[in-house]
């Protein structure tokens, strides 16, 4: 490894957040986590139950390909990433959980795809891989309105911090969008 490769694996190392567990292995020979901290796991899933904890942490493994779960360097390594954005997420309750994690891996697929779709060197496979992008991106965005439904109950809340309404005014609460008069007036 030269000294620039070892310059950015320096601030790759330095960058990494402190999960309490670190990753050992990879998908061809078997991946090995090495707990710092005994509740890590339950930490990073926000969930009291060791066995759940142990499960998501294996859902979220599968979903990696061989270069993403360790074969392809640390650059690569997005075993790191999911568990920190599963983290700061922040899940509530199981439901949150298992969103949290189909939204880390889908936001990792997402970017597969756009990496397949920069390399593609045929209309074919760029239409390929151009329709998964945007499926997955789409995905997403209603994984994200699942989340913020299951947060609020389904509920949207208007909040109005200041009206002022003159002698003999009107106020409008709702959808009002400004146009011309009609074709009778």
């Amino acid at each position: 490894m030269g000294n620039k490769e070892q310059a950015i694996m320096s601030k790759i190392e330095k960058a990494k957040p402190d999960l309490g567990l670190t990753f050992e292995g990879s998908a061809t020979d078997g991946h090995t986590i090495n707990e710092i901290r005994a509740t890590a796991l339950n930490e990073v899933f926000k969930t009291d139950d060791r066995v759940q904890a142990e499960a998501f942490l294996t859902h979220c493994l599968k979903v990696l390909g061989k270069m993403e779960a360790g074969d392809g360097g640390d650059a690569n390594d997005e075993r790191g990433f999911m568990l920190t954005i599963i983290r700061d997420m922040a899940p509530r309750d199981a439901v949150e959980r298992m969103l949290a994690i189909q939204m880390a891996a889908t936001h990792v697929a997402t970017i597969r795809s756009a990496r397949l779709l920069a390399h593609a060197d045929r209309l074919p496979q760029a239409q390929a891989h151009y329709t998964g992008f945007n499926k997955l991106a789409r995905t997403f965005t209603a994984q994200i309105e699942a989340l913020r439904k299951h947060r609020t109950g389904g509920k949207q809340t208007v909040t109005v911090q200041h009206v002022n309404v003159s002698d003999g005014g009107q106020a409008i609460v709702g959808n009002v969008q400004a146009g011309g008069r009609g074709k009778n007036e």
